[in-house]
């Protein structure tokens, strides 16, 4: 392969943190940017499965948890001798469900974690880069659901967010040649899933749940027949965040990548 094509994929030399990468989409994340040659800081709340990865990727771990915004300043500003790349991919669907059995309680989680925390944590890192003078890269991981509603209106109307936030940040700067885009996956079992469809942790909805639109029998078909013949992968996802944060995507903010073998398109 030609090495001018190889060297637009090369992270030599840029440190990335990525938010939520215990496991899942975030570990797939992670194990990318450092197999392309960034130094990995895995950050987040599960301190075992950070360390884990970590040592996996020869990175360094983060405690981190997203929703809180002065932990997140504190950790971001000085985490690295600098700051190139942030994938902001930690977030929960735990907060799922009908409107009719949702507290408020429950829908402000579901905004914390999933579109607050964007803020928290992009803020400080988009400081530091702006500093250092040399641009960088902000991904942010959305959801299909933030395209077309499915689990509820707290996690969807969060995602949809972010889609938006993406967009405010990417313009706002663009005067530093800092670059902001999104990811929306689809389909994507991960261990978490795993976990509640073995009874492992709770279903995200109640077993007594209201009558709701949401997850219907036009949804459960929809999601049954992706257009490319299966579901994705952590890896799937993983792609595309390595193109966003590289040299081969210089000329790309502001877009939302929805990464779904064509799920959005039934």
């Amino acid at each position: 392969m030609n090495a001018q094509i190889t060297e637009l994929l090369n992270l030599d030399g840029r440190t990335a943190v990525v938010t939520g990468a215990a496991t899942g989409i975030g570990e797939g994340i992670a194990t990318l940017l450092a197999a392309a040659g960034a130094h990995v800081v895995v950050a987040d709340i599960d301190e075992a499965g950070a360390q884990r990865v970590a040592a996996a990727v020869g990175g360094e771990a983060l405690d981190l948890d997203v929703t809180d915004s002065d932990r997140c300043a504190d950790a971001l500003a000085s985490v690295g001798e600098r700051l190139d790349i942030l994938v902001n991919n930690a977030g929960s669907y735990h907060e799922a469900g009908s409107i009719l059995d949702q507290s408020v309680e429950s829908w402000q989680r579901s905004i914390d974690i999933n579109m607050a925390s964007l803020f928290h944590c992009s803020k400080p890192a988009a400081a530091r880069m702006v500093e250092q003078g040399d641009g960088g890269a902000i991904v942010n991981i959305a959801s299909v659901d933030g395209l077309l509603p499915c689990l509820g209106t707290g996690y969807d109307t969060a995602k949809a967010g972010a889609i938006h936030f993406t967009k405010s940040l990417a313009v706002d700067l663009a005067p530093h040649g800092v670059r902001v885009n999104a990811v929306s996956p689809g389909v994507v079992p991960v261990p978490t899933l795993d976990k509640i469809h073995s009874g492992e942790l709770d279903p995200l909805w109640p077993t007594d749940s209201s009558v709701t639109g949401l997850m219907g029998p036009l949804m459960k078909q929809r999601s049954a027949n992706v257009p490319i013949g299966r579901k994705g992968t952590p890896e799937d996802i993983a792609r595309a965040v390595l193109f966003l944060v590289s040299e081969a995507s210089s000329y790309v903010t502001g877009q939302n990548i929805a990464v779904d073998g064509g799920w959005t398109l039934i």
